[in-house]
């Protein structure tokens, strides 16, 4: 059973991942295809009801073309994230 910091971290990595997914113009199914995963998963992800592995995560952070610390940084701005982005692939 998942307590509700537990919860509250899921909802914020995978609202992260969503953010740099549509910041990058990419559909879930790109991303869930280049990172290896299935579209449910990553949706599962970025609605915050999916624990993933590290490995997942550290796939798509590569995808994403970021570090795998921004997927976890508390306190992290979206705005930021958004305006540090390198170009799109």
């Amino acid at each position: 059973m998942t307590t509700e910091a537990e919860a509250a971290f899921l909802d914020d990595v995978g609202l992260r991942v969503r953010v740099l997914r549509t910041a990058r113009k990419l559909p879930q199914e790109r991303l869930a295809e280049l990172a290896g995963l299935s579209r449910v998963t990553l949706g599962s992800i970025e609605r915050g009801k999916h624990e993933a592995g590290i490995l997942s995560y550290l796939a798509l952070a590569a995808t994403l073309d970021v570090p795998l610390s921004l997927l976890f940084e508390d306190g992290t701005e979206l705005d930021l994230l958004i305006r540090t982005l390198p170009a799109e692939k």
